[in-house]
């Protein structure tokens, strides 16, 4: 692991400018999944402060708006924009062709916009129910799983296309990057949740799981995009799943 693997994991998945790097080699690409969690982390923490100074001056509903928004800016809706393609090819007609043909396609189709409305109204519905005592911990730790569930599921599938961006992370990527990723996620639920982590981690990886073999079956194997549309869903059910606690 180098310091240049972690620029890059920033640079990928955020868009505020830390300090511009390029890959020497393709695996430079896959060893960047290590800092996933830890940049999740940087996610995170933006958030908790979006609702920590929304909190002081503003109504409940607008701070968990702004907290929503900030979400959507630091991403550069990244894993949003894959989440509206991958809606929108898996909801076409035909075989893996036109899935993957409609998925690249620039234009997002009525049931991606749909789509992008419902998981943002939820996130924002589903953040009213959050214990304002472990919020700040939930908002930061949050974004950490949903990071991780992309370098498992990076390893757990094949890439389904023939180029793409997410081609390098995904065939490159390593049993040693899952390891250690995994261990920086479970350390910091531990540290910011206690046990109260594990659940939600289990939860995270059960929809791993299923979303992989769900796209193994339609489109036999993955994309950059369907990794976006997964951490959306881990995003979305980790804020469900504390409501419930």
């Amino acid at each position: 692991m180098k310091l240049k693997h972690f620029f890059l994991a920033w640079q990928l998945l955020t868009v505020i400018p830390l300090k511009k790097v390029f890959p020497d080699k393709k695996e430079d690409l896959a060893a960047s999944l290590v800092f996933f969690p830890i940049v999740g982390m940087g996610i995170g923490i933006f958030l908790s402060l979006i609702n920590l100074a929304g909190s002081a001056f503003l109504p409940f509903s607008v701070t968990n708006a702004l907290v929503v928004i900030g979400w959507v800016w630091i991403t550069g809706a990244l894993h949003l924009d894959g989440l509206a393609d991958t809606i929108d090819g898996i909801s076409a007609k035909g075989d893996k062709k036109n899935i993957l043909r409609v998925m690249e396609d620039g234009v997002i189709g009525a049931k991606g916009v749909v789509g992008l409305i419902c998981i943002l109204l939820l996130k924002f519905i589903l953040l009213r129910g959050i214990n304002p005592e472990i919020k700040y911990q939930v908002l930061i730790y949050i974004p950490v799983v949903s990071r991780w569930s992309m370098v498992l599921g990076a390893y757990l599938a094949s890439y389904a296309k023939e180029e793409g961006m997410g081609k390098a992370y995904i065939e490159l990527v390593d049993l040693k990057e899952v390891v250690w990723a995994s261990l920086i996620t479970a350390s910091l639920g531990l540290a910011l949740l206690r046990l109260s982590s594990l659940p939600f981690m289990g939860i995270a990886l059960l929809s791993i799981f299923l979303w992989v073999a769900y796209l193994k079956r339609k489109i036999v194997g993955i994309t950059g995009d369907s990794l976006g549309a997964m951490n959306e869903t881990v995003e979305t059910l980790g804020l469900f799943s504390f409501c419930l606690w």
